[in-house]
């Protein structure tokens, strides 16, 4: 079984100091064996802004938005 939640929320700006809410999206798969209970382990994840732009980590609180190359840093 797979379930997808939003696990975290944060703010990143750009440049021009326009600010963006970014949830990370985690992918998550129950391991456990038949029978026992549920253990949800991480098996992908996605950053996505309320707009619908995916962000791309470079380093050190820093984001690349795709399709734009606009770089961002996180401000929390």
């Amino acid at each position: 079984m797979t379930k997808t939640i939003p696990e975290r929320v944060f703010q990143v700006k750009d440049a021009g100091g326009r600010a963006y809410r970014v949830t990370r999206y985690a992918w998550l798969d129950n391991v456990a064996a038949e029978g026992r209970p549920e253990e949800w382990k991480e098996t992908w994840h996605l950053l996505m802004t309320e707009n619908g732009g995916f962000l791309d980590p470079v380093g050190e609180g820093r984001y690349v938005v795709d399709g734009t190359g606009t770089v961002v840093e996180s401000v929390d």
